[in-house]
C-alpha cells in the first residue's frame, strides 16, 4: 500500500521539479528580454584588465649567475671541484604548475656553518575582470610584505 502512495508522489515531485527547471531556463517568447548577463561572463559592462607582461616564467636554476653564487656560498678548500657544481647547480623546487610557479634551492654545507639560499617566482594572473594581473601582483606583494614587516618606500624615505 504505501508503494502506492510513494510513486504519484515521486511522480509529483518529478513533474514539478521539470516544469520549474524548464520555466527557470526557458526563454521567452516576446523576443524582448533584457540584459541577463552575469559578472565576469562576455558580454557583461566592466572593463577588462591588461593582461600581465610574462607569459612564461625563467629557469630558476639559471636565473642567478655563478658570480653571484660564489660570493653568497662561498666554497670551502676542502671541497672538490664535482662538489662546487653539484651545488652551484642548484636544485629544482617541486611545484604541480610550473606555469605559475618555478623555484630553485642551492644548499652549501661547510665546517664554518650551512648556507641556503632560495629563489622562487610566481606568475600572477588576476580572474577578476575590472583588475589587471599587473595590479593583482602589487595587491598580492604589497600583503606579503606587510605581513612580513617590510617598510614601504615611502616610510623608509621619510625616517632618513
Amino acid at each position: 500500500m504505501q508503494r502506492r502512495a510513494y510513486a504519484p508522489a515521486a511522480a509529483l515531485v518529478a513533474a514539478v521539479l521539470t516544469a520549474g527547471l524548464t520555466s527557470c531556463s526557458g526563454a521567452s517568447g516576446t523576443g524582448g528580454g533584457g540584459d541577463d548577463s552575469k559578472p565576469g561572463q562576455p558580454g557583461s559592462s566592466a572593463p577588462a584588465g591588461e593582461p600581465g607582461k610574462y607569459r612564461g616564467l625563467p629557469e630558476p636554476c639559471g636565473y642567478v649567475n655563478r658570480d653571484t653564487l660564489r660570493r653568497l656560498l662561498p666554497a670551502g678548500e676542502d671541497e672538490s671541484e664535482a662538489e662546487i657544481e653539484k651545488v652551484y647547480k642548484g636544485q629544482a623546487a617541486i611545484t604541480y604548475d610550473t606555469d605559475r610557479r618555478v623555484g630553485c634551492r642551492w644548499r652549501l654545507e661547510t665546517p664554518e656553518g650551512t648556507r641556503h639560499l632560495s629563489v622562487d617566482f610566481e606568475r600572477v594572473v588576476s580572474y577578476q575582470p575590472g583588475v589587471s594581473d599587473e595590479q593583482r601582483a602589487q595587491q598580492l606583494y604589497a600583503r606579503e610584505a606587510t605581513a612580513a614587516h617590510i617598510p614601504t618606500a615611502a616610510a623608509s624615505a621619510s625616517s632618513a
